[in-house]
């Protein structure tokens, strides 16, 4: 798999990273957290971006691979949102003007088996997997096609 050092939109929904030679791959179809390889849809800001973002695409962060996006998630989770329970976590993650909050709760707690409102600060390290596993789950993944893309060139000696 080819490193990835820079990503943009490209045509459709699609987006075209840019690897260490230069080469350009587009990712289409799929779902936009798998284009964007950020399987937490995180939008591009500090935790992103300290954790490798190399673009946006449709309002969401970019990262180089899976890993690199699902660090973020960890760390948006561990220290942005310690201090936060499970309804209070949804109601910043997935707001009801953009999600259905509601049910996004009531899957959390049914994958979680987190009834009360304990802080995520203080889930085990079993609870806290079965969260992010849950919210990604959620957010979802569905792989598309990768292929190599055609740079688009502007060559001035053409008349």
């Amino acid at each position: 798999m080819p490193k990835y050092i820079k990503a943009n939109p490209g045509p459709g929904r699609s987006v075209i990273y840019t690897d260490t030679a230069g080469k350009d791959w587009e990712y289409s179809k799929g779902t936009r957290p798998w284009r964007n390889q950020n399987p937490g849809n995180l939008v591009p800001g500090t935790v992103s971006k300290r954790n490798g973002a190399i673009g946006a695409a449709g309002d969401f962060a970019v990262f180089p691979n899976y890993e690199t996006g699902h660090s973020a998630l960890i760390d948006l989770l561990k220290n942005v949102y310690r201090n936060y329970d499970i309804p209070k976590l949804m109601g910043a993650y997935a707001p009801s003007h953009e999600n259905k909050t509601k049910e996004y709760i009531v899957c959390i707690r049914k994958n979680t088996g987190i009834k009360d409102n304990k802080k995520l600060k203080d889930f085990s390290a079993a609870e806290f997997e079965k969260l992010w596993k849950a919210m990604e789950k959620m957010e979802g993944w569905r792989e598309g096609t990768i292929k190599a893309s055609k740079k688009r060139t502007c060559d001035s000696s053409k008349k």
